[in-house]
């Protein structure tokens, strides 16, 4: 996704229209995003953008996920549920660009879990010219997210998480830029989540989760900060054995599990989007997974993904298949490599 920028004088409003058009992941035509101007969140809006393989795989439906270092981008209290310490990779494909994540989180008996995640989204090199359409640089726009979390379980049915966030937009311009600065704007959020499991062997879990509260991400000046992308999202799965399974726990036979979340933007909860997924499988060791999310903007459309483990490894793909006819790219497809110790 290139695009030539001609007019140095536009400055960091010529950063923002870009930041925007590369990180709206339904793209209308371009020309018709610049005319109608900045759009809000335009640094910001990459928070609201889908993180993980297991996730996507199951239509975005993450608010009660559990046992994976992912949890943290969706709910940090699914944090809680991790009963080994683990290091994972991630990485995804979008319209705006390829993203990467990191997480580490570390079980520690009597106090929680801790740990930490570097989430990255690539624009790509823009290339800027001048009167005569010759290049004469190149800027290249990034955003990040650096995670603090810590999450912990209160009894055997409740779990609370937090997430300190640093979130940068960073835009580097090298050749020809001298009216053309580079530039990175720094603010802070925090989310907060908790799940509650009822039932026999936490068979019904409930969560919820404030996502992306802190302080606008201001890059050039006042006028132009974005507010972060603040979101409220309560979700419910339930898990149970599939028929003609022997009897003995939940744990060690074949089972379903159906999950539903609805996230609404913070103060607005008129425009609340829903997403629905199952997750189909045997134990940790193989999973199948399908979803659908229900969201404006050309991005509803069905997921599909699957899981392996094995011993301390595992494996997920995720790939979604967007029934939106304006996308830039192909339908996003998501890998999660991960290792417990």
């Amino acid at each position: 996704m290139r695009r030539d920028i001609s007019d140095a004088r536009t400055g960091w409003r010529s950063i923002g229209r870009v930041v925007a058009i590369a990180t709206l992941v339904s793209a209308p035509p371009p020309v018709c995003l610049l005319a109608q101007g900045l759009a809000n969140n335009s640094g910001a809006l990459f928070l609201s953008l889908p993180v993980g393989a297991e996730a996507v795989g199951m239509g975005q439906t993450a608010v009660t996920l559990q046992g994976r270092g992912e949890a943290a981008f969706w709910n940090p209290a699914g944090l809680a549920t991790m009963g080994e310490s683990e290091f994972a990779v991630e990485s995804g494909t979008l319209a705006a660009g390829p993203t990467y994540a990191m997480t580490a989180y570390f079980h520690a008996r009597g106090i929680g879990v801790v740990g930490g995640a570097l989430y990255m989204l690539n624009y790509g090199d823009l290339d800027r010219t001048d009167s005569t359409n010759t290049v004469i640089g190149r800027i290249s726009p990034r955003n990040y997210e650096f995670l603090a979390s810590y999450a912990a379980q209160l009894g055997s049915s409740v779990a609370l998480g937090i997430n300190y966030k640093l979130i940068e937009l960073r835009v580097d311009c090298s050749g020809d830029c001298r009216e053309f600065p580079n530039g990175d704007g720094v603010t802070h959020g925090v989310d907060v989540g908790g799940q509650v499991t009822v039932g026999t062997e936490g068979a019904f879990r409930l969560g919820f989760a404030i996502r992306n509260i802190g302080f606008k991400l201001q890059v050039n000046n006042r006028d132009q900060a974005d507010d972060l992308p603040a979101q409220v999202v309560i979700g419910a799965a339930y898990r149970l054995p599939l028929p003609g399974q022997p009897t003995g726990s939940v744990s060690d036979r074949l089972d379903v599990k159906v999950a539903a979340d609805v996230e609404s933007p913070w103060g607005s909860y008129s425009n609340s989007e829903m997403r629905i997924g199952v997750d189909v499988g045997f134990q940790r060791l193989v999973r199948v997974r399908g979803g659908y999310a229900f969201v404006r903007d050309g991005l509803s459309g069905p997921s599909v993904g699957m899981g392996v483990s094995s011993g301390t490894i595992g494996i997920d793909f995720a790939r979604s298949f967007l029934s939106g006819s304006d996308f830039v790219t192909d339908n996003p497809t998501f890998f999660a490599f991960r290792v417990t110790f």
